[in-house]
């Protein structure tokens, strides 16, 4: 009795390739192992947990010089670098909508959608507020302030101030 065994002519291709890659990546000196690839791994980027270099000193980044502001008092001295337009209304109506309606209402007279959930936030639009300077509600943006968060990273600075110049427009109407 002759019994033959049928072995597909795709089988033996992969397994010659298959032994003549792994016969390439033999390792010249016995017990040393071969990394495949590790031109991803070995970049230069910051890896997980590690702490980005500091900036240079004197140098300035490409979105400009934002400053560091201490606390409040200190905030309250900043002036709005930016020259409010016809277009900067609407990109600040805009803004206000998106990120502080939800709170504070449309006209920000603290009555926004989420307000009643949450602890009430203040009526912006009182004698209290619109004597405030406007670097203080810059600075309560940026950084936040009891439960409201901050708007560091969601917003650029631009944006901040453009916020700032709409809600002194709800406040004269």
């Amino acid at each position: 009795m002759n019994t033959t065994i049928y072995i597909p002519r795709s089988f033996l291709l992969a397994a010659v390739v298959f032994a003549t890659f792994f016969a390439a990546c033999e390792s010249e000196q016995p017990g040393e192992e071969i990394e495949y690839r590790t031109d991803m791994y070995y970049q230069p980027s910051f890896k997980p947990q590690e702490d980005p270099l500091a900036r240079a000193p004197g140098t300035v980044p490409m979105s400009g010089y934002e400053p560091a502001i201490k606390d409040s008092l200190s905030a309250t001295r900043l002036k709005n670098p930016f020259a409010f337009t016809r277009a900067s209304e609407d990109t600040g109506k805009f803004l206000f909508n998106t990120y502080c309606s939800v709170c504070h209402g449309a006209a920000a007279k603290g009555d926004g959608l989420v307000a009643p959930k949450l602890q009430v936030p203040p009526d912006l639009n009182g004698s209290l507020y619109k004597k405030t300077p406007d670097g203080y509600f810059y600075f309560v943006i940026r950084k936040g302030h009891i439960i409201m968060p901050s708007y560091y990273e969601h917003t650029t600075q631009r944006e901040r101030w453009l916020i700032v110049a709409h809600l002194r427009r709800l406040q004269q109407q």
